[in-house]
Parts: structure tokens; C-alpha cells; sequence
């Protein structure tokens, strides 16, 4: 059976837009998807079998209950920064005595019960009121920091025409997905304010992320859900607002080559194949770079299932597309995929497809002359192939394991959605290269 694509579609989210009369908390409403039910996306639903959401336990220390984001209320799972404006007292207690102190009391409840939080600049407050006031006239409300660089091609599928009589057939209709998936890039040291704020609200779903205040050396990548215009729920006014749904930041650099610090789709909008996006878009861009790299370790263990997901898929097509009886190595996967050799060697274990083949030639390595201070003719060079031991792998053994896994072979970051240029030439791989051989 062919795998499904990884069909990325506006999440399936009520947006109740308050009323001009009266702005009271009966506007803000629990997510409809994934992140609090077991049923996937209608247009999902048929592709792939429903799972239960991925929710770590919630620290007892979490110093907030729950958040609210635009017109949506979610629980947090792990406490965050926040000053002590908004905290108290509390926020300036070491965190090892403040946990033990809750472990100790069974009945300590969070310092605040619901955090409101701009989902345009997340910019915060505990007053209701105060807020509100803020997220009607908030300058960033139809406009994203940074500039955009990437736009996800729109999903088409054809839709069975009704026939009205027997004799009657009708052509297929073919549908456009509407709305629109782009990501954009945020410098940290242009954007602080922004990038603060964004960094303390993802520590309340991130249990080691560290760095909130010193946002000057990372670059942010957001990912951006854009509503079509007169979409059910909206009116006019409110038809060009754009959401941020998640991001993944970047060192700007980075002495192990990490193309990404740390990864976050927010919970309503989890288990849709955002995360995989972000993790395309992330390898492509190093890829644009010419470096080979990986996510900074350690990864979660939501990022680790996620990313071995993301792996899988990546060496699973390129397994797939070798020609029977190719000799290749490790080396050779991790040039075709841009995975570093360490989650290559990692997944490969992972995947258990690898069959003992005994010792035999390996993969012919070119060789110069015994005189490496002449210019050598390509027929002066010779191939030699060591004898080494073997591994074989079984293209209906990978077959077997992307259906067992519901793994996608399609790339989920298409590269011609980029902005013509962008990323190239920066480390050798573009113009820039071109220009510095000239010279």
C-alpha cells in the first residue's frame, strides 16, 4: 500500500471572536484537535489510525496552572522564569528549595492560576482586563517580526462530483487547501523583546531549555498559520491575523554544527506534522549551507521520538532509492541525507535492519600515485577496494519497517518553497564561493 503524504492543514480549532457589546472569559475556549482529544483531523482521519496525544507528567513545581493564548486555555507542564511582578516573591526562590517545599505539600497550588498571553508578541499579564486592552491594539497583531523565508505549497485533493442522474458523470473537482504554513526568520538581537518573551513562554512546555534573556546569538525560526480572508469564525477585521504556532531557534554559531537549539509546536496545534516541518526546514537550510549537522544534545524525550521519526524517514528513502548491489557506506548516508555520522550510526541501530555479510571488498577508494607532488592523469589514479566487513540491508526489510512505523517518505519541507537565495553562499556551497575562487 502506498504511504500517505503528510498532508499539512489549518488546524481544527473554534475561534469564538469576542463581541463588540461585552469582553468576558466566555470568548475563550478549549481547543478542538488532538491536544485534548484522541480523534485526528477530519481530513486525516481516513490516512492513518488515531494515537493518544504525548504529554509529559506535569512538574509539581509549575508556578503557573494554565495559559491563555488568543482565544484558547491549555494547561503548562514545567514552570517558567517569570519575574516577580507577575510571580511574587516566589520567582526569586531557588528553584531546588521551592521544589522540595512543593514535594513536601501535596496541597501547594500554583502561584498563578491563568497566565493571558498576547499570541501576537507574547507579551503577558495576570489581569484579564489589562491584557485585552493590550491584544486589540498590539502593533505585531497582522504583521510577524523578521522577514519570510519559507511557504508551504498548498495540499490539493479532488473531490467526487455528485451526479444527478445515472447516465450523468461528472468530472472531479479539484480542491486547494486554504490558508497558508510559512516560516519566518527572527534575529534574536533585532528582535530581544519579542524573542525574550517568546523563549519564557516556550520554558512552560520545555523542561531544559536555559536561556531566556541572552537571545542576542540565536536565530528563530516561527512557524506561521495564515487564515484565509472571510474564513468561518472570523469577520473582516480579524481575517489578516496571523498565528504563531511553534518555532525552532539556531545558534548563529556553532562550533558542533547544531542547526537547531530547541524545537516547540504549542500544544493545540501538537500531533499535526508541524514538528516534522520545522525539522525539514531545519536540515535543508544546513543543507543550503553546505554543513552537515544535527539538533543540539541532549534532545527531550518528546524531541528524541519526534527526531527518531524524522531520521527514519530521511534514511529509509535513501536506502530505498540505491541500486541493488550498491556498496555504500555510513559516510555516503550521512552526505545524501545532510544527518550527521553519529544519529546515522544511532538509527541505524534503531532501525535493526542491518544483515551480517562476512568480510569481502569494500567500497573502492581512489588512490593517487606513489608521486603526490605530480599532477596525476584520471588514468594514473587506481581504485582500491580493502577487504572489510560487511553489512547488507534488505530493501523489503525497509519497506516493512516505513509501513510498521507509518513513516512518510515524502520530504516534508518542499525546497522550492524557499525564498529565491536564501541560505546559499554562506559557508562556500553559493555565490559567495564563486566570487572568493575568482579572486
Amino acid at each position: 500500500m502506498p504511504t500517505p503524504t503528510p498532508d499539512l492543514v489549518a488546524p481544527e480549532i473554534t475561534y469564538h471572536v469576542p463581541s463588540s457589546r461585552s469582553h468576558n472569559m466566555t470568548s475563550l475556549v478549549r481547543p478542538h484537535g488532538p491536544s485534548t482529544s484522541s480523534s485526528p483531523l477530519k481530513m486525516a482521519s481516513s490516512q492513518r489510525p488515531a494515537e493518544q496525544p504525548i504529554q509529559p507528567s506535569q512538574r509539581a513545581d509549575r508556578n503557573i496552572e494554565k495559559v491563555v493564548l488568543g482565544d484558547l486555555v491549555f494547561d503548562t507542564w514545567y514552570p517558567s522564569y517569570y519575574g516577580k511582578e507577575l510571580l511574587g516573591d516566589v520567582s526569586a526562590v531557588p528553584e531546588d528549595w521551592r521544589t522540595s517545599h512543593v514535594k513536601r505539600d501535596r496541597d501547594q497550588h500554583p502561584v498563578l492560576d491563568r497566565l493571558y498571553v498576547c499570541p501576537s508578541c507574547f507579551k503577558y499579564s495576570k489581569e484579564l482586563v489589562a491584557w485585552w486592552g493590550h491584544v486589540r491594539v498590539c502593533e505585531k497583531r497582522q504583521s510577524v517580526p523578521g522577514q519570510k523565508i519559507y511557504v508551504h505549497p498548498r495540499r490539493k485533493h479532488k473531490v467526487k462530483a455528485a451526479r444527478v442522474r445515472k447516465s450523468e458523470v461528472q468530472p472531479d473537482e479539484t480542491v486547494h487547501e486554504e490558508g497558508e504554513w510559512s516560516i519566518w526568520e527572527v534575529d534574536g538581537d533585532q528582535d530581544r523583546l519579542f524573542c525574550q518573551n517568546l523563549c519564557l513562554f516556550a520554558k512552560l512546555w520545555l523542561d531544559n531549555k536555559s536561556i531566556f534573556f541572552d537571545v542576542t546569538g540565536f536565530t528563530y525560526f516561527l512557524l506561521v498559520y495564515t487564515p484565509p480572508a472571510g474564513s468561518s469564525g472570523q469577520n473582516e477585521a480579524s481575517s489578516a491575523v496571523l498565528q504563531i504556532v511553534g518555532f525552532f531557534s539556531k545558534e548563529k554559531m556553532s562550533w558542533d554544527n547544531n542547526n537547531l537549539a530547541c524545537i516547540l509546536v504549542f500544544p493545540p496545534w501538537q500531533r499535526k506534522g508541524l514538528g516534522g516541518l520545522l525539522m525539514s526546514a531545519s536540515y535543508e537550510i544546513s543543507k543550503r549551507q553546505g554543513v552537515i549537522g544535527g539538533p543540539e544534545k541532549p534532545i527531550s524525550n518528546l524531541g528524541q521520538k519526534g527526531y527518531k521519526s524524522f531520521w527514519a524517514g530521511e534514511i529509509a528513502r535513501w536506502l530505498l532509492s540505491l541500486d541493488e548491489g550498491a556498496v555504500v557506506d555510513i559516510k555516503d548516508c550521512s552526505d545524501a541525507t545532510y544527518i550527521c555520522l553519529e544519529d546515522c550510526l544511532y538509527m541505524f541501530r534503531e532501525m535493526d535492519l542491518l544483515q551480517d555479510a562476512g568480510v569481502g571488498p569494500g567500497k573502492p577508494v581512489v588512490q593517487d600515485g606513489d608521486d603526490g607532488d605530480e599532477e596525476l592523469d584520471d588514468e594514473d589514479a587506481r581504485a582500491v577496494a580493502k577487504e572489510v566487513n560487511r553489512v547488507k540491508v534488505d530493501k523489503a526489510a525497509v519497506r516493512k519497517y516505513v509501513a510498521d512505523h507509518r513513516l512518510h517518505l515524502q520530504k516534508m519541507c518542499d525546497p522550492d518553497g524557499f525564498v529565491e537565495g536564501y541560505a546559499m553562499g554562506e559557508n562556500g556551497t553559493g555565490e559567495e564561493e564563486d566570487e572568493v575562487m575568482e579572486d
